[in-house]
């Protein structure tokens, strides 16, 4: 059992990272067309860590976005039954990470607004990238499901 579950918890890991990039590129892409001005992992570290210098941010944002976009991968491959890991889960997970930072702990923190208070071309592509997110997730899942089954 508990083998069985680290072995989830690190295809989890995996999924997690390549999840993360497939979302990065939404961002990237966001951010080159306008609908965000800076990424939010971004964002995010120049709030809390305020006087790391520019290239300090960048590398560490990059680094809290791969370990939290890692993390969230295993906490979907170890808490999610393995029947029910697929796309559609892990767009609903994606979704759900999404409310809970950009309606939760991000405008508790006051680093970024409410979503719904948010600029609106932010918040939809903020949103488009997680559920990408989860469509990669869910995705990977499933196929590390159906060799563990």
């Amino acid at each position: 059992m508990a083998a069985k579950l680290l072995r989830r918890g690190g295809a989890g890991a995996g999924k997690g990272i390549a999840a993360t990039t497939a979302m990065s590129a939404v961002l990237a892409a966001a951010e080159v067309s306008g609908f965000v001005d800076r990424q939010p992992p971004r964002i995010i570290i120049e709030k809390i860590l305020p006087d790391l210098s520019d290239s300090s941010v960048n590398f560490t944002a990059s680094l809290a976005h791969v370990a939290y976009g890692t993390s969230a991968g295993v906490a979907y491959s170890t808490l999610v039954p393995l029947r029910w890991q697929n796309r559609a889960t892990g767009v609903a997970f994606g979704a759900a990470i999404w409310a809970l930072g950009y309606e939760g702990w991000l405008p508790a923190l006051g680093i970024l607004p409410p979503a719904h208070r948010d600029r609106p071309g932010r918040a939809v592509a903020v949103l488009a990238a997680h559920l990408v997110y989860g469509w990669r997730l869910g995705s990977g899942n499933r196929e590390s499901c159906q060799r563990e089954s």
